[in-house]
C-alpha cells in the first residue's frame, strides 16, 4: 500500500526538485524582458546581449547531466510567450530557442569537460579556456544558425555576415559579463559566500561606488567629445578602479565590476548621445559590445591570476602552519645558512629551542659558541666534509642553552648548489633528543646490569671448573712448600733443591693470581672502556678459564688462530663475556653427542675490514624456525635458559661496530661468526 506518508514524501521531493527549474524559468523570463526593455527605451540601441542564455548556462553548469533536459522543457513556454508578445514569428522563435539552448549547453559542457572543476575562473589557464570556449568558439559556431533568425524575420540574405556578427558579439559579451559572474560565484566553495569582514565589505562597497561615479562621469564627458579629442582617455578612466577591484577581490569582484561598467555604459547610451560613432544603431551597439569585451577579457585574466596567487599563498600559509605545528610538537627547528654572506636563518621554534629571542637573528659564530666544547670540533669537521663532498650529514651534539643547561640535538644538513655546481647554501633541521638520550642512558644502565648479572650467573655455573682451576696451583704450592720443609728438616740439609722449589711456588702462585684476576675483572661492574685488544690472546685466556669445564665435559677444543691478526678496539671484558657465552653454548649443544665427536673448533682470520672469528660445534644444529628467532630476547633452545645470552652478545658486538651471526654448519652442527672492525670510533650503546 502506497500510504499517505509515502505520498507526502513523494510530493515533497517533487516540489524540491521543481524549485530550481521554476526559478530558472522565472529568471529566463526576467532576462528576456530586460533585453526587450532596452530595445524599447531608445531607437539608438538594442540589447547588446541576451541574458536568458546566461540563465540556462548557469543552470546547466550547476545541474547534473541527467537533469539537463528539464530546463529546456521548462523555459520553452516562457521563451515562446516572451517572443510572441513582441511579434516574433514561430519559425524565428524556434530557431532562436534552439540557438539559446545550444550555446548554453555547449558552453556548460565544454567548461565542465575542459576546466576540470570549480573554481571555473581560479587560474589564468582556466580563465583563458573559459574565454576561448564561451566568448569565441561557442558563439562563433552558434552564430551560423542564429543569423537565420533575422533572415526569417525579413532581413536580406546578403546581410548574413552582419547578422552572424550580431549573434556572435551578443553571446560573446554575455559570456564575459553575466556569464563570468555566474562562473566565478557558482564555482566558489561555500566559504566564498560567507559575509566579508566589515572592513572588506566597506572597502568593496566604496570601490563599487567609486567605479559607478568614475564610469558615469567618464562616459558623460566622452559622449561630448569627438574621436580626435581625449575620448579614449575618458573611456578608460574606470580602468584603474577595475584593476584595484580585480587585485583586491579576485574573479568574483572583477566579474561583478564588469557588469557594473556594462550597465553604466548601456544606461549612458540609452539616455544620451552615443559614445563611439554617429552612424546607425547597429554599428553603435557593435562598438559598445567590442569595447566591453576588450575591457573585460584582460580584467578577467588578471583577476584569475590574482586568485591563483592568493590560493597559492593560502596553501603555502596552511602548509607553513601545519609544518610549524608539527615542528613545534615534534620539537624540531629549521635552519638555513648562506655561505656567501654567512647569514644564518632559524625558525621561530628553532630559536626558542636554543633559548634565543624570536626577534634576534643569530650569527654562525653565536651558534658555534653554544655547541659543547667537546662536540664543536667534530661538527666543524663534519660541515667541512659536507661542503667538500656535497652530501647529507647527520650529527649528534650538545648545546649549552642560556639558563637551560645542556641539551642534546640531532641535526641534518643538506648542501644546495648553484648552476656551476658550487655549494652556496646549507639547510636542514635539528631536533631536541635530550629525552631520547636520557632514555638511552637509562636503557644502557639496565643493559649493563643485565650483562653483569649474566656474567655472574655464568661464573656461578663455572664455579666447579674455576675451583678446580684454582685448586691445581694451590695444591702445587702446598706440595712444594711441604717438600721444602722436609729438605730443611734434614741434617745435614741439601739446599740445592730449594731454589727450584721456590721457583715452582712462584709460578703456581702467579697462575692462581691470574685466575683470580680474571674472575675479579669478570665479576666487577664497571663502565665500558675502550682499549687495544689482541683477539687471539683473548681467546687463549678464555680457553684457559674454561679448561677444567671442557675437560669435565670431555670436549676437545681445536684452535686455528691466524698469525699477525690485526688488533681491534674494544672493551676486553665485554668481548670475553661474548667468547665465554658462545663457547659455553657450543659445549652445551653437544651434551647428547658421543664424547669422541665433542669437538669445538675456534679459528680467526684477517679480513679487509678487520677480523673474523668462527666458533663451530658438532651438535645437532638449528631448526629453520630456531635459526630465524635465535637472537630474539627471551627466546632459547636450552631447557633452563633465559634467552638473554645471545641477545646481549649481539648488542655487545654491535656496540663495537661488528656483526654476530649464527647459522648451521655445512659439515654438521652450528657455527657462530664474529666480525669486528679494525678501528671503532666509540662504543655507542655498549654494555658492561
Amino acid at each position: 500500500m502506497f500510504g499517505v506518508h509515502n505520498l507526502d514524501a513523494a510530493l515533497s521531493r517533487l516540489l524540491t526538485v521543481g524549485k530550481r527549474p521554476t526559478l530558472v524559468a522565472a529568471l529566463y523570463l526576467l532576462g528576456a524582458e530586460a533585453a526587450f526593455l532596452v530595445g524599447t527605451l531608445s531607437d539608438k540601441i538594442f540589447a547588446p546581449f541576451w541574458p536568458p542564455n546566461i540563465v540556462l548556462f548557469g543552470a546547466f553548469l550547476a545541474a547534473p547531466w541527467r537533469r539537463w533536459w528539464i530546463y529546456p522543457v521548462v523555459v520553452f513556454p516562457v521563451h515562446a510567450w516572451a517572443e510572441l508578445r513582441v511579434g516574433m514569428a514561430v519559425p524565428q522563435l524556434l530557431v532562436a530557442f534552439v540557438t539559446n539552448v545550444a550555446v548554453a549547453m555547449i558552453n556548460a559542457s565544454a567548461v565542465r569537460r575542459f576546466l576540470g572543476g570549480p573554481p571555473w575562473l581560479g587560474t589564468p589557464r582556466k580563465a583563458s579556456l573559459y574565454i576561448l570556449i564561451t566568448a569565441a568558439a561557442s558563439p562563433a559556431f552558434v552564430a551560423f544558425p542564429g543569423a537565420f533568425v533575422e533572415i526569417l524575420g525579413g532581413g536580406p540574405v546578403t546581410n548574413y555576415g552582419t547578422y552572424w556578427t550580431h549573434w556572435f558579439a551578443s553571446n560573446s559579451l554575455g559570456a564575459v559579463t553575466l556569464g563570468s559572474a555566474v562562473a566565478a560565484w557558482q564555482g566558489s566553495n561555500r566559504s566564498a559566500f560567507k559575509p566579508l569582514p566589515s572592513h572588506h565589505r566597506a572597502e568593496y562597497i566604496l570601490s563599487v561606488v567609486i567605479l559607478v561615479v568614475a564610469s558615469a562621469t567618464a562616459f558623460q564627458f566622452a559622449a561630448r567629445l569627438t574621436i580626435g579629442d581625449f575620448m579614449p582617455a575618458f573611456l578608460y578612466a574606470p580602468l584603474p578602479v577595475l584593476l584595484w577591484i580585480s587585485v583586491r577581490f579576485g574573479a568574483k569582484g572583477a566579474s561583478t565590476a564588469i557588469i557594473i561598467v556594462a550597465l553604466v555604459l548601456i544606461i549612458r547610451s540609452l539616455n544620451g548621445s552615443t559614445l563611439f560613432v554617429t552612424q546607425d544603431s547597429e554599428t553603435n551597439v557593435l562598438s559598445l559590445q567590442l569595447f566591453i569585451i576588450s575591457l573585460a577579457i584582460p580584467i578577467l585574466l588578471l583577476s584569475a591570476s590574482v586568485d591563483q596567487a592568493r590560493d597559492a599563498e593560502r596553501s603555502i600559509r596552511k602548509h607553513e602552519e601545519l609544518i610549524t605545528f608539527v615542528a613545534t610538537n615534534a620539537n624540531i627547528g629549521f635552519w638555513q645558512l648562506d655561505l656567501a654572506t654567512d647569514r644564518l636563518w632559524l625558525s621561530d621554534h628553532g630559536l626558542a629551542m636554543l633559548g634565543l629571542p624570536p626577534e634576534r637573528e643569530p650569527s654562525l659564530r653565536t651558534i658555534f659558541k653554544m655547541i659543547h666544547p667537546e662536540d664543536r670540533e667534530s661538527i666543524e669537521r663534519s660541515m667541512q666534509k659536507a661542503a667538500r663532498d656535497g652530501d647529507l650529514r647527520l650529527n649528534e651534539f650538545r648545546c649549552v642553552i642560556p639558563g637551560g643547561g645542556t641539551r642534546w640535538f640531532l641535526a641534518r644538513s643538506h648542501p644546495s648548489c648553484n648552476e656551476e655546481g658550487t655549494i652556496v647554501q646549507f639547510s636542514g633541521f635539528f631536533a631536541d633528543i635530550t629525552t631520547q638520550k636520557a632514555l638511552e642512558t637509562e636503557a644502557e644502565i639496565q643493559r649493563n646490569e643485565v650483562a653483569h648479572l649474566m656474567r655472574i650467573s655464568m661464573l656461578g655455573e663455572l664455579s666447579g671448573a674455576i675451583t678446580h682451576e684454582l685448586n691445581q696451583p694451590l695444591t702445587a704450592i702446598l706440595s712444594n712448600a711441604q717438600a721444602a720443609e722436609e729438605i730443611l728438616g734434614r741434617s745435614p740439609s741439601d739446599l740445592t733443591e730449594i731454589p727450584g722449589i721456590l721457583e715452582d711456588i712462584g709460578r703456581e702462585a702467579a697462575r692462581a693470581s691470574e685466575v683470580i684476576e680474571r674472575l675479579r675483572r669478570l665479576m666487577k661492574k664497571s663502565e665500558s672502556k675502550r682499549e687495544t685488544v689482541d683477539f687471539n690472546a683473548l681467546i687463549t685466556a678464555t680457553l684457559t678459564l674454561l679448561r677444567s669445564e671442557t675437560i669435565q665435559r670431555k670436549i676437545t677444543v681445536e684452535t686455528n688462530l691466524a698469525e699477525e691478526l690485526p688488533s681491534v678496539s674494544g672493551d676486553p671484558i665485554q668481548l670475553q663475556q661474548v667468547l665465554l657465552n658462545l663457547i659455553m653454548n657450543a659445549c652445551e649443544a653437544m651434551n647428547a653427542v658421543p664424547p669422541e665427536r665433542r669437538v669445538v673448533v675456534i679459528s680467526t682470520r684477517a679480513t679487509a675490514a678487520g677480523i673474523e672469528s668462527v666458533i663451530a660445534d658438532r651438535g645437532p644444529g638449528l631448526s629453520t624456525e630456531d635459526e630465524k628467532r635465535i637472537f630474539e630476547p627471551f627466546f632459547t633452545t636450552k631447557k633452563h635458559g633465559l634467552g638473554l645470552g645471545l641477545s646481549i652478545c649481539t648488542t655487545i658486538i654491535a656496540a663495537h661496530g661488528g656483526r654476530l651471526t649464527l647459522t648451521n654448519n655445512s659439515a654438521g652442527g652450528a657455527m657462530t661468526v664474529i666480525c669486528l672492525p679494525k678501528q671503532v670510533g666509540s662504543l655507542k650503546g655498549a654494555v658492561g
